[in-house]
């Protein structure tokens, strides 16, 4: 504290000096070169710089007596200093000084308080109170200033509040410690749910958590490593997370439960009567032979086709889809909600709907045998699949069957209806692909996780009769959608592709999925915008999504614009306020996409721990001279492995490879490159 530049010290004076945050006393032994050696009042000797120096009277010892007398005598000298310390009242004599506003040294401020001459123990004892004392002085160089009133009391709340932190940390680190032994009662603590939200909030963020300082040294004092990881571990302990539990959701603030307001508007809505909104245009379709094809699984069914053969070689294909936009008005609470999740997220071992499931999967979903507000897109079509007329319209259905992709794949060939959706559907198909459409197949994983924690992974084509029949009618009917307000000039939300560029290096391969995947990695990515250009791999001049309204916050977006245009024949959104929802939209479903992707992958992971998979084949997408990227495609996962020595591969090849580590909540995944699969 003291800058002791110039000070004079010799053998024998006794001196003050700080050791591990004590101030202790000391005798000089000897002094060279700015240094001094010396021995404390424990009887330990020490080397020290003048620097260290906290304080020197003018007491000395004789160097001549023997080392237990020397620190026997510095014992007595620090025991009366502080006593002396303890009577002194540093409030009484900063409210002295405190209106001069000058900095003090020890001893002036030690005249105060002790009649003339002042000694070295009572110099000393001033010195010490002052040097401890965090309220009423600040020290400065070898000064002492008396903080104002304002700044003491500003002050006092600080110290109180280092203090309780100090207490929180103390009893928060036994409990910690409890814990982390998995002993059976832990000592309670007031600060509970507290301590839970600061290390949930460190495990999900880290460094950046509020109260990461705080988290680090509780964990430090608690004897447990200070990692994200390890504050996930104790809150597992604790059962307030699951082994499995979702991190990304609690990091990007996802969760299924739906606030109050929300919900109530939700239950209100959930006692509509559809029957009620017959007429204004709506037209009923009810003798329409209106089914689904969804997975197993679906219970929110927001899209249902149908078909009928008309007179001269015609058929009329019906697309039709829930009319949320009917029920789900612009600015509620529901609404709001909605935009904030901008989707329905789908995971292996949870769904997080974007509409309260009381909606999704009630009033809202097309289910058998119940009437439906829809959103029907009804084509005239000959066998030629020319499109010979298309409108839209509010519409009244009732679904007759819930199909699954399987059963459409087996009734299609007895089936004339479905068969006739089919055929429509591959010359549709075609026309694009004539046009300059890119299809590029690349399979699907569906990644399962029951109750007990048992994970399923299936791996299916995408390229059946049924799911190339449901996804050319989608294609169908947003494109009809896009046309409709692009052509009236009405602002909507476009997904636009600019560019699909070919492959300019031929790599060659046997294996399709690789040309594939490095075919889809040229596309430009598809973007929401409100201006109404060419979607390139689709082919189609302007394309849109309205497909999935109780899903996709987007597609509700152009429902309500679409149906707006149809009865008023203008949107209810303005430009600006679909730019500013695309900007909003576009983070939110990357978001989305994120988390999707991330929890499957964690999935895969356990799943190769499950099963105890331990070599698998891999087709090489790219390399270096250092590293293989590499696809998996049993399960269609894509990771990075370390080049072998003598390496006789290319791109393009399949090689064998071996799973030496999987850390799934680190998505660790470590693999060996074997050797290449003979071609």
């Amino acid at each position: 504290m003291s800058r002791n530049v110039g000070l004079e010290i010799a053998p024998g004076d006794v001196f003050e000096f700080y050791e591990s945050k004590e101030i202790l006393c000391g005798v000089v032994l000897v002094v060279k070169d700015g240094r001094l050696n010396a021995v404390s009042e424990n009887n330990r000797e020490v080397a020290l710089t003048l620097s260290r120096i906290v304080y020197r009277g003018k007491t000395s010892l004789d160097l001549a007596k023997g080392r237990d007398e020397l620190t026997q005598r510095l014992r007595s000298i620090s025991e009366s200093r502080r006593n002396i310390m303890q009577q002194i009242d540093l409030e009484e004599i900063w409210s002295l000084l405190q209106s001069e506003g000058n900095g003090y040294g020890a001893e002036e401020i030690a005249e105060f308080i002790f009649s003339t001459p002042v000694s070295d123990d009572q110099a000393a004892a001033v010195k010490r109170a002052l040097l401890s004392d965090k309220l009423y002085f600040q020290a400065k160089d070898s000064s002492f200033y008396p903080r104002s009133a304002e700044n003491v009391e500003a002050r006092r709340l600080e110290l109180q509040r280092e203090a309780e932190r100090e207490r929180r940390l103390s009893e928060g680190a036994r409990w910690l410690t409890a814990v982390n032994a998995r002993k059976q009662s832990p000592p309670q603590i007031e600060f509970r749910e507290e301590l839970i939200a600061a290390l949930k909030d460190f495990a999900l963020f880290g460094q950046e958590a509020k109260e990461s300082g705080f988290v680090k040294e509780l964990l430090k004092q608690a004897a447990i490593p200070v990692t994200q990881q390890a504050a996930f571990r104790v809150l597992v302990r604790l059962g307030v997370w699951r082994e499995d539990e979702n991190l990304l959701l609690h990091e990007h603030g996802i969760s299924a439960e739906f606030p109050e307001d929300a919900m109530e508007q939700a239950r209100e809505l959930a006692k509509f009567n559809p029957a009620e909104a017959c007429g204004n245009g709506r037209e009923e379709l009810g003798d329409l032979d209106v089914f689904t094809v969804d997975s197993a699984s679906t219970r929110d069914y927001d899209d249902a086709l149908s078909v009928r053969e008309l007179e001269g070689g015609l058929f009329e294909v019906g697309i039709h889809i829930a009319d949320a936009a009917e029920l789900v008005e612009q600015g509620t609470p529901l609404d709001r909600e909605a935009e904030a999740r901008a989707s329905s997220v789908y995971l292996p071992d949870d769904r997080i709907s974007m509409l309260p499931p009381l909606l999704s999967e009630g009033i809202l979903s097309l289910q058998a045998g119940k009437k439906r507000l829809a959103l029907s897109f009804l084509i005239r079509i000959d066998s030629e699949a020319n499109i010979v007329e298309a409108r839209v319209c509010p519409s009244m259905v009732m679904v007759r069957r819930q199909l699954t992709y399987e059963q459409v794949n087996e009734y299609i060939v007895r089936e004339s209806g479905l068969k006739a959706l089919y055929d429509l559907a591959v010359k549709l198909r075609q026309k694009r692909i004539d046009s300059g459409a890119i299809i590029l197949p690349i399979p699907e994983i569906q990644v399962y996780v029951n109750d007990a924690g048992m994970i399923q992974i299936t791996r299916y084509d995408k390229e059946t009769p049924s799911q190339v029949m449901v996804s050319e009618w989608m294609i169908q009917a947003n494109a009809i959608a896009a046309g409709y307000l692009a052509r009236r000039q009405i602002p909507s939300l476009y997904r636009n592709q600019a560019e699909c560029r070919s492959e300019t290096e031929c790599v060659q391969s046997e294996h399709e999925l690789f040309h594939v995947y490095r075919q889809r990695r040229l596309f430009s990515r598809a973007e929401l915008s409100t201006e109404a250009k060419p979607h390139c791999s689709l082919a189609i001049a302007h394309y849109t999504t309205v497909t999935s309204p109780i899903r996709r916050y987007s597609d509700l977006i152009v429902q309500r614009q679409l149906k707006h245009a149809l009865t008023g024949g203008s949107g209810t959104y303005s430009k600006e306020q679909l730019d500013e929802a695309a900007g909003r939209l576009s983070a939110a479903q990357a978001k989305v996409f994120l988390i999707q992707r991330k929890w499957t992958r964690y999935w895969i992971l356990k799943y190769m721990e499950q099963e105890d998979i331990e070599n698998l084949s891999a087709l090489v997408l790219d390399k270096n001279a250092r590293y293989a990227h590499l696809l998996i495609p049993d399960l269609l996962l894509e990771t990075n492995a370390p080049m072998p020595e003598n390496a006789k591969f290319n791109q393009g090849d399949k090689v064998k490879i071996r799973i030496e580590k999987t850390i799934p909540r680190e998505d660790v995944l470590k693999i060996q490159i074997l050797d290449a699969v003979p071609r």
